[in-house]
């Protein structure tokens, strides 16, 4: 680096390097203070170099080459074009150079992650990554910090603010999912794929990225417990509301005597829980340590200036702390996990309109086959169909099955989280 300027490249100017660059010159005198140079961006790659953007950048900046990057004297390089491919080659590339890097990319550190920390590690640079879960929450941190001290006993958050905003309007105007999944695209909260988002990938893979930082390994994804939203209708939130219960799409991560746990599902709160009280398009994240006891982290999880906010201090941190490798990134060996236990409790929620199917019927299948019913909330339609949400411990898949198959009955069973 030269003496007073660190000359920083960009992998995509899209909508977080483009909040990268308000934020950089916005805090330019801080910074420079902070640091002791300033920081200048000297190259950007770019799919279109006459694309119309919302934050002015000098033309002679932009490239559509990555090569060019390469061949460049940038000394850090922030990545924000997303995606595995080509990606991966392109930092693979600028790490082998000698060049530290700064992302956002969850899912690049997902599928990738080991083999790229163990890279920046053999070549002495930075590989920082705070940016890529949670945005603006500086949860990486403060893990970082937490676990020089403290055993972590679990992580649970909300790591998804699309799935929180489109649940959180399903709840409180009772509308259908596809009609709030349109609002969230029209404001800029869901892309117009929104898979990652509301089928949980999205959450899976910043959960994967926080349990390497937790236990020093992750499971394979292939083997993380994931479920979406899509298929969440009003009625599961209306039966869920009147038992007392929030449907929040929770990511959680756990170590139990068979290894660790992950998983990415919608999941009942009681309303009081801290995590229920989450609205909108935040995130937040829960930290349970041995000696600090539980913390809520929450902010905005996303977002041009909330993720841009994350890169800019991943940077300036590099800048004023020498290379010590980063701990290795491992995959536990894929081993079964845990069926749900026999005593977990679970919210039930059964829909159909099969004359069989009446409330004593079911309750009374339900108790011959050793279902214990705690506590019952039952709605019937103009149309006659049945709606009714049951606090149950003891039901199996073979029971789900038979409820189908005997009573005509859609199925579809919640986790419950009732410990605050």
């Amino acid at each position: 680096m030269s003496a007073g300027v660190v000359k920083v490249g960009l992998l995509g100017l899209g909508t977080v390097g483009g909040g990268v660059i308000k934020t950089i010159r916005s805090q330019q005198e801080k910074l420079a203070a902070r640091l002791g140079k300033r920081i200048e961006i000297v190259k950007a790659l770019v799919r279109d170099s006459e694309k119309e953007r919302a934050v002015q950048v000098d033309p002679a900046l932009l490239t559509t080459d990555f090569e060019e990057v390469l061949k460049s004297d940038v000394d850090i390089v922030v990545e924000v074009m997303g995606g595995v491919e080509p990606t991966y080659d392109y930092v693979r590339a600028l790490i082998e150079k000698g060049c530290h890097v700064v992302t956002a990319n969850k899912e690049l550190l997902a599928k990738r992650g080991t083999e790229l920390v163990d890279l920046a590690n053999r070549h002495q640079v930075h590989l920082a990554y705070e940016a890529s879960v949670a945005g603006g929450i500086p949860i990486l941190s403060v893990l970082r910090q937490f676990l020089r001290t403290n055993d972590i006993h679990g992580v649970r958050g909300i790591l998804n603010g699309t799935t929180n905003f489109i649940l959180t309007k399903m709840e409180a105007e009772q509308l259908p999912y596809q009609e709030v999944l349109k609002q969230a695209q029209e404001l800029g909260y869901a892309e117009a794929d929104p898979r990652s988002d509301v089928e949980g990938y999205d959450a899976m893979y910043k959960l994967y990225i926080l349990a390497q930082l937790v236990y020093g390994e992750s499971l394979p994804l292939t083997h993380v417990v994931r479920k979406g939203i899509s298929d969440l209708s009003p009625g599961h939130i209306r039966i869920a509301s009147e038992l007392g219960y929030r449907i929040k799409l929770i990511a959680q991560a756990q170590k139990t005597e068979q290894g660790i746990r992950l998983s990415v599902q919608p999941t009942m709160l009681p309303v009081a829980h801290p995590l229920a009280q989450i609205q909108d398009a935040f995130n937040a994240v829960q930290l349970s340590g041995n000696i600090v006891g539980d913390l809520l982290f929450t902010g905005r999880g996303a977002g041009e200036l909330p993720t841009a906010s994350a890169v800019v201090e991943d940077l300036a941190y590099l800048l004023t702390q020498p290379f010590t490798p980063h701990p290795a990134w491992k995959e536990q060996t894929a081993v079964a996990q845990p069926n749900q236990a026999q005593d977990e409790r679970v919210l039930c929620y059964l829909e159909g309109s099969c004359p069989a199917a009446t409330p004593d019927r079911v309750l009374h299948f339900l108790r011959e086959s050793g279902v214990n019913v705690t506590k019952l909330k039952v709605q019937f339609d103009l149309g006659g169909v049945l709606r009714a949400g049951l606090i149950v411990t003891g039901i199996c898949e073979e029971h789900e099955e038979m409820l189908t198959r005997d009573f005509g009955l859609a199925v579809r069973c919640f986790p419950l989280l009732e410990s605050a």
